[in-house]
């Protein structure tokens, strides 16, 4: 289950555009044909390692836990 960490309620486009959140914690966007990366939300989360981050449908900024491997 995801938790919220930013509400941000971003606009999206995801005809034209892919959304992410960086290795620094920026949210970013990216044209689907080629060009630069353009930041968003400058450090918008501090990440820990144990999470996986992501934008929701909602346009914020959420968490889940990271899966861990059994030891076979």
């Amino acid at each position: 289950m995801a938790m919220k960490v930013l509400k941000l309620g971003i606009e999206r486009d995801y005809k034209h555009f892919l959304y992410y959140i960086n290795w620094l914690g920026d949210v970013c966007r990216k044209p689907k044909q080629g060009g630069a990366d353009e930041i968003l939300v400058l450090k918008a989360v501090n990440r820990d390692s144990s999470y996986l981050y992501f934008i929701d449908k909602d346009g914020d900024v959420s968490r889940s836990e990271r899966p861990r491997h059994k030891p076979r």
